[in-house]
Order: structure tokens, then C-alpha cells, then sequence
């Protein structure tokens, strides 16, 4: 089992510590002479204007009118983070004293900003704007607006043969309007949410390729290092101080010790954990993708001698650089099908081939999903219709009818 240290194990003799190596024995230094010199955290933040910032900027561009400037400045604060503006036109015009037209005027001129649709009112509106800005034959664009309209619902569900018969139009006139709309970003503030939002990912740990083997390196860069402060080994040498604060350092020290082997030991759990996750998914690090196995936490706990909440609270939020990319430790477990041989198939490698398969289509004619369930069965894997269904729509792909061209 997975145990932490406890604080009362090897109490140390801290002054024999201080008068050594400095904490050799702990794994861990007294000082900052091995930091790195040029390791400058506040040269890793990266900072971009919010969709908010970037709107004021243009506003202060575009117009030098004070009364514009303080619509506009209102208008803004009635934009939300997906970009559309989410109040009303009269009601602006009441709070600031000022005509509807004149507020209708200057938030023409804000939906003109980049990006373009910023300001609208409907999803129906930020399309129209982003067709009237594209550079394309005006009888399509009208087309494409026409359908926003009217058929923005027969649309989504694909029914093109039915908005062309709606409006006595070629069909294929209709599908070119359709990848036209299809083009578009029905929310205009996506993507600039600004810096403050953006995460990166520091990998825990690096598994890499040497020779015909994968090595686990646990990466120390993602965690703190802790080093003991200096003044506390000045504190314990010096005759004057105070017995009490001495014994007051010494079980703070011993307190300290403990965590840092408590930390030691989740940094060891992590590698052996990553360790077997090689071992297991050992086609998929040397194949792809399409031969991840299915894994689940009890054959690692069982592989690693752990309890199975170790590896699940071992593998939360913890990741790993690989040669085939950056992977949540998640990733590698997850449930799967029966093949023909008597192995198992992952979900994960299922839906990446049914990607692969939909991809090479024939748009005029899509597969369905029991045509695709009968292609995974020729390639050894038993798979339902109805296992084919979720796992497109887990993927966010469309039935065979919306998928159709014309």
C-alpha cells in the first residue's frame, strides 16, 4: 500500500544536519546556488488581450467623437464573452440621454469590428454579417443569407434537398451555400477569451524512447523545489537563542521532513504508475493510436502492488510527454470491445478509426452506421449499430443523412 511517511519517524539531529552536507541525505539542498540563473518564472507568462480590450482599442481607432465614444463605451459593457451584445437598443438610449438611432448607428459600426459579427444580436444576425463581409459571388451570398433566415433549422439537420425544393434552387447551388454558412463562427468572441484564461500543460512526467525500450523520467520541473531557509541553520547554532524557540524550529524541521518524503514518495508513484502504463499500452507507443488496449485502474494497482484509489488519485490531472504527444495519464485507461482473436479493441482506437473511415466516404452516398459496424466486424472487431451511434455522437459527427452532398 501507499503510505505516507509519519512525521514522528527518524527525528533528525539538526545540528549535525546543518553542520554537513546541507541536506544531502534528504535529497534536497539548503540553498539556491543549483538554481538555474536564467529560470525566470515571470518570462514563462504570456499575456493577450480579452475580446473586451481588444473592442476598446478598435472603438478608440474607429471613432474621436466623445458622444461615440461613450455609446460605444456602454455598448461594449453589453457584450458578452461569446461576443453578442445582450441588451437593448432603447434601453441604452434611456440610460444615456441619447436617440435610438444614434445608438443603432454607432453599434453597426462595433459589429464592423474584428471579428466580424462582434455586437450581434442572434446567431441568425452574426451570420449575415459574415457572409455580407465574405468575398464571394453576390447571388451565393444572397442565397446563403436567405437560407440563415428562413432554414437556419433544416440546416442543421441537413436537409438541403428540401430548403433547394423550398426554394425552387438547384440543390447544388444549395450545398454550396450551405458550406459557405458551415464556414462561419456562429460565436464571434470564441478565441479571445484573452491570457488571463489559458492553461498550459507541464507534463509530470517523460516517457521517451531509448534503444528498443521506453524510460519513465519523472519531470522535477513540474513541482516546486523546497530547500531549507539559511536563517533557521543560523537560529540553531547560536548560543543566545532561545531553548524553547530552538525546540520550536527542530519540530517544525521534522514536520518539514516529512513532507518532502511525502512528496518523494507521490513522485515515485507517479513514475511506477507511468511505468506500467508503458508496459501495458506497449503497442500503442510503438503503433499509434489505433492500438491503444483497454486498461483499467485495477490491473495497474494489481501490476504496481497499490490500492486502486492510489492509481486513480495518482493518475487525476497528471500528465505525460510521450513520443506521440502530451497525454493526460487518463487517457491510457478507458473501456473497449471484444476483437475476433480474443483480445479487446479500446474506444478510444474504435472512434479514431471510424474518423478515419468517414473521412474516406463517399459524400454523395455515407456510410451508416451499420455499414460502419460491418466494417469494424471485417477488421476482427465485434461492434453494434447501436455502439457505432453513440461513439459518432460522442464524436460530435452527424448521421449519414446530414452528411450528405449533393
Amino acid at each position: 500500500q501507499d503510505q505516507a511517511p509519519s512525521a514522528g519517524d527518524d527525528q533528525i539531529d539538526w545540528e549535525r544536519y546543518f553542520a554537513g552536507d546541507g541536506g544531502a541525505d534528504s535529497g534536497w539542498a539548503s540553498g539556491w546556488a543549483d538554481r538555474d540563473a536564467d529560470d525566470d518564472p515571470v518570462r514563462r507568462i504570456i499575456w493577450e488581450p480579452s475580446l473586451a480590450e481588444r473592442l476598446h482599442v478598435e472603438l478608440a481607432i474607429a471613432s474621436t467623437c466623445p458622444k461615440t465614444l461613450r455609446i460605444g463605451e456602454y455598448l461594449l459593457g453589453c457584450i458578452d464573452d461569446s461576443g453578442f451584445f445582450r441588451g437593448d437598443v432603447r434601453d441604452v438610449a434611456d440610460a444615456l440621454g441619447a436617440e435610438e438611432p444614434e445608438v443603432e448607428q454607432v453599434l453597426k459600426m462595433i459589429q464592423r469590428f474584428d471579428p466580424v459579427g462582434v455586437g450581434s444580436r442572434s446567431v441568425q444576425e452574426c451570420l449575415e454579417l459574415q457572409i455580407s463581409a465574405r468575398s464571394a459571388p453576390d447571388n451565393l451570398r444572397a442565397l446563403a443569407i436567405r437560407i440563415v433566415r428562413e432554414f437556419l433549422d433544416d440546416l442543421a439537420e441537413g436537409r438541403i434537398a428540401r430548403i433547394a425544393s423550398q426554394l425552387s434552387t438547384d440543390v447544388g447551388e444549395v450545398q454550396e451555400a450551405a458550406d459557405l454558412i458551415r464556414a462561419l463562427t456562429p460565436r464571434p468572441g470564441q478565441g479571445y477569451a484573452g491570457g488571463g484564461e489559458v492553461r498550459y500543460i507541464v507534463p509530470d512526467v517523460i516517457i521517451e524512447k531509448v534503444g528498443d525500450d521506453y524510460v519513465v523520467v519523472p519531470c522535477d520541473s513540474a513541482s516546486p523545489r523546497l530547500v531549507i531557509n539559511n536563517a533557521y541553520r543560523s537560529m540553531l547554532s547560536d548560543a543566545h537563542t532561545d531553548p524553547a524557540a530552538k525546540d520550536f524550529i527542530r519540530e517544525r524541521l521534522n514536520s518539514a521532513t516529512w513532507l518532502i518524503r511525502a512528496l518523494g514518495q507521490r513522485r515515485n508513484t507517479i513514475t511506477r504508475v507511468a511505468t506500467s502504463i508503458v508496459s501495458h499500452q506497449r503497442d500503442f507507443f510503438d503503433r499509434g493510436i489505433l492500438y491503444l488496449r483497454p486498461l483499467t485502474l485495477r490491473e495497474v494497482a494489481v501490476d504496481i502492488e497499490m490500492h486502486e484509489s492510489t492509481v486513480s488519485r495518482a493518475t487525476a490531472g497528471k500528465y505525460a510527454q510521450t513520443p506521440r504527444g502530451i497525454f493526460e495519464l487518463r487517457f491510457f485507461f478507458g473501456s473497449g470491445v471484444s476483437t475476433s482473436d480474443g483480445d479487446a479493441a479500446s474506444a478510444v482506437s474504435i472512434k479514431k478509426y471510424m474518423k478515419e473511415v468517414i473521412a474516406s466516404e463517399d459524400p454523395i452516398s455515407p456510410l451508416s452506421d451499420q455499414q460502419i459496424a460491418d466494417s469494424l466486424t471485417r477488421e476482427g472487431i465485434n461492434i453494434s449499430r447501436r455502439t457505432v451511434a453513440k461513439y459518432r455522437g460522442e464524436l460530435g459527427m452527424p448521421a449519414s443523412m446530414r452528411r450528405r452532398r449533393y
